[in-house]
């Protein structure tokens, strides 16, 4: 009988080994069960924002919008290249010199102004005041200098130095 009690204590741990092992494999099945469960449910609850809306329709929105600001900065880029265009041919520098035409009878009425824009463009005029008369005079400026056909005076020439280093005013009396 020890022969049989052996196989039989024998079969009986294996038969016990196996419940074991079957019972262990359950319940990771169960934990696993339970983990896919709860990502299930994390995943929908992700995958529908706030407003009900799903993360696709979110992106498609915010694509939509950052398209829109993106077209929007374009046009505000191309204003403002057509602003600074405008701003580099408007005038910039002006500047004036009084001065005595004649010998004491100009009284320091004459005068000439240059008026430039960024380019060094623009134009001087000229007012020369005698006793009796007043006599004015505009010459274009190109490039900082007389355009051709024209001369400048000593003090057009010195009119357009200081309109060119943003001098302002000066009186030569």
């Amino acid at each position: 009988m020890s022969g049989l009690s052996a196989a039989f204590t024998t079969d009986f741990l294996i038969m016990f080994a196996l419940i074991a092992t079957i019972l262990v494999m359950f319940g990771l099945i169960f934990n696993l069960y339970s983990e896919l469960s709860n990502m299930k449910m994390r995943y929908r609850r992700m995958m529908t924002g706030a407003e009900g809306d799903s993360i696709e329709h979110m992106l498609s929105k915010h694509t939509s919008e950052v398209t829109a600001v993106a077209d929007e900065q374009k046009k505000m880029h191309n204003k403002i290249s057509m602003l600074e265009e405008l701003n580099r041919n408007s005038l910039a520098r002006v500047a004036i010199v009084h001065f005595d035409a004649f010998e004491k009878t100009g009284q320091g009425l004459s005068w000439c102004l240059a008026i430039l824009d960024r380019n060094n463009n623009g134009m001087v005029i000229s007012s020369i005041s005698g006793q009796e008369s007043v006599r004015s005079y505009a010459k274009p400026v190109e490039d900082g200098r007389a355009s051709s056909g024209f001369k400048f005076t000593r003090e057009e020439e010195q009119a357009l130095s200081q309109a060119m280093k943003g001098q302002g005013i000066r009186n030569d009396r």
